[in-house]
Formats: structure tokens, sequence, C-alpha cells
């Protein structure tokens, strides 16, 4: 069962902005494309903050085998967290939301 734990809008110059709420965290977040310095380097970089950004994490575009939809697989970390990242999937909804929202983050646990 997958968790949502933002929702996102993504804006013309291809970046989204939105919320990421957990029970313990509620921040504003920006995902920017940015270009690749590596082959395994990320598509996307994560920001927090209003006005001053804080780099949190990355995110790496995903094509799903099922659908074939391109989903970015972001990493996010803080040390709210803990030493452990969030995982999380930014999916395309299939309509937007009255409020403008396009994607939202799906969090699903993994077993250890």
């Amino acid at each position: 069962m997958a968790i949502t734990l933002g929702a996102f809008t993504k804006l013309a110059d291809g970046s989204f902005t939105g919320t990421l709420k957990t029970l313990n965290v509620t921040a504003a977040l920006t995902i920017v494309p940015v270009t690749k310095a590596s082959e395994n380097a990320p598509d996307h970089r994560v920001f927090a903050g209003n006005g001053q950004r804080y780099e949190v994490g990355a995110g790496w575009s995903q094509v799903a085998k099922s659908s074939g939809e391109t989903y970015l697989n972001l990493k996010i970390g803080a040390p709210e967290f803990g030493p452990n990242w969030v995982r999380a999937r930014l999916v395309k909804l299939e309509t937007p939301t009255d409020d403008g929202v396009t994607h939202i983050a799906l969090w699903e646990p993994r077993d250890r």
C-alpha cells in the first residue's frame, strides 16, 4: 500500500512546487531539473525553504514498467528523519485537482 506524502504542481519550467507532510514534518519543497553531470547523477535536485533554498535531496527520472509513464524517484534526507532517507515516487495524477495539483509523492514501506 502506497501512502501519499505530498502534493505538487508542475510549473512551465519543468520544476515542481509543493509540500511534503509526515506525522512530524511539514516542508515546502521545490524540485528543480538539473543537467546531469554523469550517467548516475540525479535529473532533479530537491530544495526546502522559503526564499533561501537548502538542498535536501535528489530525484531520478524512471519509466514505469507496467504503464510506460515517467515518474521521479525521490531521495530526501533531513535531521528529522535520522540516518534514513525518505524515498518516494513523484507520479502524475490522471487529472489535475481544482487547486492545480498535478503530481503526488507516494511512499511505500519496504520490508527489511
